[in-house]
């Protein structure tokens, strides 16, 4: 088991999320869904380096 420590955007609390499997070196880059328990909503988050993803689309 591995797990991945990310900070909720809407909480400002530290989250750890747990992963069950570990997986290769490219899975781990992909983005991931995690289920937030600080605010129980959907984050992205980068796999491998625990960053939540960003909206890169102009507003």
């Amino acid at each position: 088991m591995s797990n991945i420590l990310f900070r909720c955007p809407n909480t400002g609390m530290n989250v750890q999320h747990f992963v069950a499997e570990p997986s290769s070196k490219k899975e781990d880059a992909a983005i991931m869904v995690v289920n937030c328990p600080a605010c129980t909503r959907i984050h992205l988050v980068n796999g491998a380096t625990g960053e939540l993803a960003r909206d890169t689309r102009s507003r």
